[in-house]
């Protein structure tokens, strides 16, 4: 389980997530005529419903195309999704001067060679545990699960943690279901 710092983790204001090899695992799996399929982890979905519940704005950011990705995020209310998203950095400076934040409010979660400049930007920068050699060696937190695995889920509680809200954002999320 990674572990954040509290004043680090009290500046998120924006969970920024790529999407194949975070969200899902790194894998295309593709259909006889063509069609995309993506397995997305049901307690990423859960986290994403927490840090919503604790007032943190969550982003899509990916490099590919997918409708299922649009879907995904309908699903889970995640508003803002960029995809076809090359210049990763430049994205997360555009979405951080839309939320008017800096780039130390941003939290962002990759894998791969093009997420590489936007977690050395962001405020908090986390790899999955199965990300590319050259990612790990630069970011200081990792998680414990891989991509598509529970790897979100582990970065929101990270995060909610040391905030101190992790109790009350579970206990609110299960009240507010009913």
């Amino acid at each position: 389980m990674i572990t954040l710092e509290p004043s680090a983790a009290e500046k998120v204001r924006v969970l920024v997530l790529d999407i194949d090899g975070v969200l899902t695992r790194p894998e295309l799996v593709l259909g006889r005529d063509g069609e995309e399929l993506k397995v997305f982890s049901v307690k990423d979905g859960v986290a994403i419903k927490f840090a919503q519940h604790a007032g943190i704005d969550v982003v899509f950011l990916s490099a590919r195309s997918s409708l299922i990705v649009e879907h995904r995020a309908t699903m889970l209310g995640v508003t803002e999704v960029y995809q076809g998203e090359h210049a990763k950095l430049s994205r997360i400076r555009r979405i951080a001067e839309e939320h008017g934040i800096g780039l130390e409010a941003i939290a962002y979660v990759g894998d791969d060679i093009v997420d590489i400049e936007p977690l050395m930007a962001a405020g908090v920068g986390i790899a999955v545990a199965d990300a590319c050699a050259d990612v790990l060696a630069v970011v200081s937190h990792v998680t414990d699960a891989l991509g598509g695995r529970g790897a979100v889920r582990e970065t929101v509680e990270a995060i909610l943690k040391a905030r101190g809200d992790w109790e009350r954002v579970v206990k609110d999320y299960i009240a507010n279901a009913s």
